[in-house]
């Protein structure tokens, strides 16, 4: 990623970009900066209950300084922090997002070299959460206006543990210790379980179905924001032209054009079909694996500032992108888990707007049925179409649609479809239901200028986890 990096900036110079260069012709508009868009995610109080639960935002796979290749491969640095800003990136932006709850993926080395409680980064202000017998276990990140954010710590290697309560191993012996987080397969899995941990999969579109089988995942990630980025990754796995996205991606950085910075995820934002296959596939096996999408930020691709002032790839930019809402019984890392191990919970693609009101339910004879969970054939499934949140665009509206799909060995069948306040769908064969929501986000199009019809398109906003429906 750092030779792409390389590679950027020099298009970056030749194409002429926030510091000028080439004329790019005339600027849309009189005015100058980039057009108006949310830099911001409202409170998850906003988004309301679903059945006495709260929505927990919760970025899952997110790398702090301690991981080797992250604040420009220069975080962590002989045992010590080295990027004191970096650092700071990460936590104003769980703040400004108004996040719940952080799951940290420290990439072993150096994620062994530390306590856990040091891989929290607690600081002044902040509450460590301990354990029965006093160990700290996880935190709450104080943030400026009162809110707390949970963080817990992980790791990203052949697995990724969330949700560690300690490490995986004798942490008196560095070697072992690092062999042991990077250990795979069911093996690993049971280790990482030992140490309190969730057991999820990085990365899916870059497994085989032979591979996963075995593990006895609790979850996956069906969409990883790097995925999208990396050329390697796109076209090894995605079957897409490496840096395909380059061209519309360096319209972002072209003053003149006045482009939103954070929209530039529009310029290769593409689903994950690999991952989500395999994921279908699994589910349609039997097994219960929730799946989540990764943000993967390290704050180590693109450096240079964009309009907005603030670097391509900056924590904050990125976790806008993407997030998953949890439905929660409270406010704790073991509410967060028990999410999480249920698949009580979603995607969203939050940079459209976070989905106000979605609902993905089966209703059995009044009796509701979450994510997660199981509901005898002939329940009636049902997906409540979201809304923009208050004072986000909305002129012109976006364009909605919804599905509900039934997992199969070969992919997802779709059963249902349709555009309307609810879209339903009474069951008539067993199986794992899963719904989408869909969107052509024509809202940002006075956002987007000259470049709006190259970059609007129908686009996920909503991937839901599913439910079993059993035979009676």
């Amino acid at each position: 990623m750092r030779i792409f990096a390389s590679f950027f900036v020099c298009l970056l110079v030749a194409c002429g970009g926030p510091s000028g260069g080439q004329d790019a012709g005339p600027p849309d508009g009189g005015t100058t900066g980039p057009r108006p868009w949310p830099r911001t995610l409202p409170s998850t109080d906003e988004l309301g209950e679903r059945r006495g639960r709260s929505i927990a935002r919760t970025t899952v796979h997110i790398h702090s300084p301690l991981s080797h290749d992250a604040c420009d491969g220069e975080g962590w640095v002989e045992g010590a922090l080295a990027d004191e800003e970096c650092l700071a990136h990460l936590r104003d932006a769980l703040c400004v997002l108004h996040l719940d709850a952080v799951m940290l993926t420290d990439h072993a080395p150096h994620v062994e070299e530390v306590s856990l409680e040091s891989a929290l980064w607690l600081a002044e202000g902040d509450v460590p959460i301990t354990n029965d017998e006093g160990e700290v276990i996880a935190g709450r990140i104080a943030c400026p206006d009162g809110h707390r954010v949970i963080v817990t710590a992980g790791s990203e290697n052949s697995l990724m543990p969330i949700g560690l309560e300690r490490h995986p191993g004798d942490a008196s012996d560095p070697d072992a210790l690092r062999a042991a987080y990077d250990q795979g397969g069911p093996e690993g899995a049971a280790s990482f379980r030992a140490a309190g941990a969730l057991v999820w999969q990085a990365h899916t579109e870059g497994q085989t179905l032979e591979t996963l089988r075995p593990i006895g995942l609790d979850g996956l990630e069906i969409y990883n924001l790097h995925a999208n980025l990396g050329p390697d990754i796109r076209r090894d796995h995605l079957g897409l032209e490496p840096l395909g996205y380059l061209p519309a991606l360096l319209d972002f950085t072209n003053k003149r054009l006045r482009l939103p910075p954070d929209l530039a995820v529009l310029a290769f934002l593409v689903e994950n079909q690999p991952a989500l296959d395999r994921w279908d596939a699994l589910l349609s096996e039997g097994q219960r694996i929730a799946g989540t999408g990764g943000c993967d930020a390290h704050e180590n691709t693109l450096p240079m500032l964009l309009a907005d002032g603030e670097r391509g790839d900056s924590y904050r930019r990125m976790m806008i992108w993407m997030q998953n809402h949890l439905l929660v019984d409270d406010a704790s890392p073991a509410a967060i888990d028990d999410a999480l191990s249920a698949g009580r919970l979603y995607v969203a693609f939050e940079i459209f707007g976070s989905p106000v009101g979605f609902d993905f339910v089966a209703d059995d004879a009044g009796a509701i049925r979450e994510m997660g969970e199981d509901a005898p054939v002939g329940a009636t499934l049902r997906v409540t179409r979201p809304s923009l949140p208050e004072g986000f665009p909305s002129d012109p509206p976006p364009i909605i649609s919804m599905r509900i799909l039934r997992s199969t060995a070969a992919g997802a069948i779709e059963v249902a479809s349709g555009g309307g306040e609810t879209l339903e769908h009474v069951t008539t064969e067993p199986g794992p239901y899963r719904a989408e929501v869909r969107i052509v986000p024509e809202h940002a199009r006075p956002a987007l200028g000259a470049k709006a019809d190259s970059l609007i398109r129908e686009l996920p906003w909503v991937y839901a986890n599913p439910i079993f429906i059993e035979a009676r």
